[in-house]
């Protein structure tokens, strides 16, 4: 009984195994026939890309094909020129000679790059990069070689190249203001950024770094942009309240740009040189110092700067006022010089005429001249339609009073020119004087020199001209604003020399030297040639 239980077991064990193995089998056979139909449909698509990709060359007499392919995909500057090198080919391999071949740009011929081919067909183009290609351009432009004479059929293109551009940069500065400037006024620039030069498109939103600097000093660096339309801007920068010396300098930069780590757009700076400064000013009134009301004055004078009486204030606008009131505004010419006619309104007493410098800085530059103001004359009719009396007697009155006035004229003309020939030899013992000066010069004592050329020589002259002497209460200051206003004497000669006096005498005293003496003394020269008609000479 045993036996046939073990017998049966085994049995039953084989069938298990033999089912396995059937499996198998079966799977196994079914992966190879997958793998075959895959492989079968795998050759059959391959075969219809191919079949579509691939021109038939029996569509193409002939191929073209640009041989220095290391251009592919590089970056030129607007109007650099690159050399394209090709090949033409019939089907057969052979060069087709002496035919017309162009470049072609994104699929458009431009028939101005166009070469013939040699006995083996090559040809070689110069091509110039276009200003019309973007620098910007993130695809580039696509260049082709081909051939012009469309009539013989198509050619296949075996290849292209990808070429991008770059572009340098330049400044045009259409408009700055030329005008004397204060420290911390704004100073008005106006220009584009262009691309490659002054004829170039304007590069947009593009950041312009500016600075201030002078021999002394450089500022710290500000910046703006281009507008988004044309590259133009128009700035008013501000002058730093700390510069001291005359002149200032602008510096304008722009450091390109970057596509990546390629520059698409190169560097430039400019410079704007020599912006003249000035930090106070003096003004020289000349009108009149009394008026009446309803009367007519022109209010003129001079401005230039108090540190170089040689710079005129010129082109500046001034804002004019009567008794404290704004009563217009007025321009200095290119010599410094206004003038303003005004009507005198009704009332009397001392009115101040003020004038002010306008500025952009806030700064009060302001002078203040005083006018007496009398009653106007009335007028007072004798009757209807009548003339009133004073114009009778003015009829029969005056003509006799001019006849009068004309004869005494001629009479005091004469006797001015007269005394005018005798004032210009002035009868003072100058020569005395001058060995003076030299005695004082040569024994060191240069401060009493200077003052001694002034107090001695000048006034002296003064004196012996005019008859004016110099006052107790009278600075130096003060005599050289009477000497242009009540002498009339030349205030580019007066206030260069007195100012020089005055620095010598009282800010550095004991500390002038042989050339300081020298230098006052040519500084004197025009006055004392304006006084005496004689050139001052030193024979020392």
């Amino acid at each position: 009984m045993l036996k046939i239980k073990l017998r049966n077991k085994k049995k039953r064990k084989n069938i298990s195994i033999g089912i396995f193995l059937i499996i198998i089998i079966f799977s196994v056979s079914i992966s190879l026939i997958n793998r075959s139909v895959n492989s079968v449909d795998l050759n059959n698509t391959q075969r219809s890309i191919d079949n579509r990709d691939t021109p038939k060359i029996s569509a193409f007499w002939a191929s073209i094909n640009i041989t220095n392919y290391q251009l592919n995909n590089t970056r030129h500057l607007h109007n650099d020129s690159i050399t394209i090198k090709g090949n033409l080919k019939y089907n057969n391999g052979t060069g087709v000679k002496f035919t017309d071949v162009a470049i072609f740009v994104d699929n458009v011929l431009d028939p101005q790059f166009n070469n013939i081919t040699n006995l083996n067909g090559d040809f070689q183009i110069n091509f110039r990069i276009p200003f019309s290609f973007d620098v910007f351009s993130l695809s580039g432009y696509k260049i082709q070689a081909n051939v012009t004479d469309a009539s013989r059929g198509n050619v296949f293109k075996e290849n292209f190249l990808t070429i991008f551009a770059n572009a340098t940069s330049v400044f045009d500065i259409t408009n700055r203001e030329n005008i004397l400037k204060i420290p911390g006024e704004d100073f008005r620039i106006e220009g584009f950024l262009r691309f490659d030069n002054i004829n170039g498109n304007g590069i947009p939103d593009a950041q312009i770094n500016y600075n201030w600097y002078n021999s002394t000093n450089i500022w710290p660096t500000g910046s703006f942009f281009t507008n988004s339309f044309n590259g133009f801007f128009s700035m008013d920068l501000q002058i730093p309240f700390d510069a001291y010396l005359p002149k200032i300098h602008l510096n304008l930069s722009y450091s390109g740009e970057f596509q990546g780590l390629e520059r698409i757009i190169g560097n430039s700076g400019i410079v704007i040189p020599n912006v003249i400064l000035f930090s106070d000013i003096i003004f020289v009134w000349n009108m009149v110092s009394k008026a009446s009301e309803g009367e007519n004055i022109t209010i003129t004078g001079e401005i230039f700067s108090r540190n170089n009486s040689t710079l005129k204030i010129y082109n500046r606008t001034l804002v004019i006022r009567y008794d404290g009131e704004q009563i217009d505004t007025t321009e200095t010419d290119a010599n410094g010089v206004f003038t303003y006619t005004y009507t005198i309104p009704s009332g009397i007493g001392n009115k101040s005429i003020q004038v002010d410098l306008v500025n952009t800085a806030g700064i009060q530059l302001r002078s203040i001249n005083y006018i007496n103001i009398t009653a106007g004359a009335a007028y007072n009719p004798s009757g209807p339609g009548g003339l009133p009396p004073f114009l009778v007697f003015s009829l029969i009155f005056f003509p006799i009073l001019a006849v009068i006035i004309g004869v005494l004229a001629v009479l005091g003309y004469r006797f001015y020119k007269k005394q005018e020939k005798e004032s210009r030899v002035v009868n003072i013992p100058l020569e005395s004087k001058l060995i003076n000066l030299k005695i004082l010069k040569d024994s060191g004592r240069l401060e009493e020199s200077i003052s001694y050329l002034f107090n001695a020589i000048y006034m002296d002259l003064i004196n012996a001209k005019y008859g004016r002497v110099r006052k107790e209460n009278e600075t130096i200051r003060d005599f050289a604003i009477i000497s242009v206003k009540e002498l009339r004497l030349t205030p580019a000669a007066i206030y260069p020399f007195i100012q020089r006096v005055e620095a010598i005498i009282y800010a550095k005293p004991f500390k002038i030297t042989e050339n300081d003496f020298y230098n006052t003394c040519e500084l004197f020269s025009p006055i004392y040639f304006q006084l005496t008609g004689f050139n001052f000479t030193l024979n020392f």
